[in-house]
């Protein structure tokens, strides 16, 4: 995650006003003719949206939760072909390593800070008990209207708030995501695969 969107041909002097907007503009960007250019127009268009700390989002999206970091439904595409939720990371709050099940997203920060980390899948150490390598590959931490893509197979990462101040993140899915794989360190080595069900806050 994290990429610097090419806004040369969008007009960043026109914020988007509210989630309608932001909605109708999503609802173009995902027209786009292979997922390159569609997450590249999604993210255009979160950019806009959150650029310089431009809250449309309502208060009740913005609340952290005690257990973990929360989930939150903001749009659902009728047909299917996108979704909007919005994350919301305490401090010391984040995921384990893990991928979108093969969907690609659009992820933007627009509260407080987040630390991203990208992941390399290597070999399966032991195909039959779903044990596989990673390696590292590069650590960001993203502010306010910053955005990155993932595309599959490019889909390994770790999101984390390691700051005092909570980050909320708005992330655009190419679908509805209700599980996903996450990937546990092993102590012998390796990383377990876990399928995790996913589930919306509030």
């Amino acid at each position: 995650m994290i990429n610097s969107p090419d806004v040369s041909d969008t007009n960043q002097n026109t914020p988007i006003p509210n989630v309608k907007e932001l909605i109708h503009q999503l609802d173009a960007a995902v027209e786009a003719v292979d997922d390159p250019a569609r997450c590249q127009q999604v993210m255009e268009t979160l950019c806009r949206a959150f650029a310089d700390g431009n809250q449309i989002l309502e208060d009740s999206f913005l609340q952290p939760h005690a257990e973990g970091y929360a989930r939150r439904l903001l749009h659902k595409h009728p047909q299917g072909a996108y979704s909007v939720v919005v994350m919301v990371w305490g401090p010391g709050q984040g995921t384990p390593l893990h991928d979108h099940a093969g969907t690609w997203c659009v992820e933007c920060v627009c509260q407080g800070k987040i630390q991203v980390v990208n992941y390399h899948r290597k070999a399966n150490l032991d195909s039959e008990a779903g044990v596989l390598d990673f390696s590292e590959e590069d650590v960001h931490t993203a502010g306010i209207g910053e955005a990155g893509k993932l595309i599959p197979p490019f889909e390994y990462h770790v999101l984390k708030n390691p700051f005092a101040e909570t980050a909320v993140t708005v992330h655009v899915y190419g679908g509805e995501i209700l599980r996903c794989n996450t990937f546990e360190r092993k102590k012998g080595g390796g990383y377990q695969l876990c399928i995790r069900e996913l589930a919306y806050n509030d």
